[in-house]
């Protein structure tokens, strides 16, 4: 009865292993600098509530801002409709210090105000703005934002 279902899910392998209720195992906690899964004790008191572990929060501010800016606009191409609110977000990360994040914000600025929803939105940028796709496989965008 504890055995994990095996299934072929491809990628999602990892869904199929469902521990059952009867095995007793800790969860740990999400860092969202280093994007692992953490015991308890890698976490500090304000690294449990900003989702921060110990070795990130040793990180230069800088290194972490980057990492978070960056998690946030590929955020955003994975939403099924990018917002006035988002759009507003972009145009302030567009003017930040980072060459990066400025570079990143601007792409996804451009496919914002173009195709702001989800549906088709790769089809419409391959046929009618061949430049900004482009910018996208040079990126290595295309991989965030292919449903599979």
């Amino acid at each position: 009865m504890g055995e994990p279902l095996k299934r072929n899910v491809g990628r999602f392998a990892f869904l199929a292993e469902q521990p059952s209720s009867d095995d007793n195992f800790a969860v740990g906690h999400y860092c969202r600098i280093c994007h692992r899964e953490r015991a308890n004790e890698r976490f500090s008191g304000k690294g449990h509530r900003d989702h921060v572990c110990k070795e990130c929060k040793k990180l230069p501010q800088t290194t972490r801002r980057h990492v978070e800016e960056v998690d946030e606009i590929l955020g955003f191409l994975t939403q099924s409709h990018i917002s006035s609110k988002n759009i507003g977000r972009l145009k302030i990360l567009v003017e930040s210090s980072d060459q990066e994040v400025a570079t990143l914000a601007g792409v996804v600025l451009e496919i914002a105000e173009i195709r702001p929803y989800k549906r088709r939105r790769l089809k419409v940028l391959a046929k009618e703005h061949k430049d900004l796709f482009a910018r996208l496989e040079e990126l290595e965008l295309l991989e965030v934002m292919q449903p599979y």
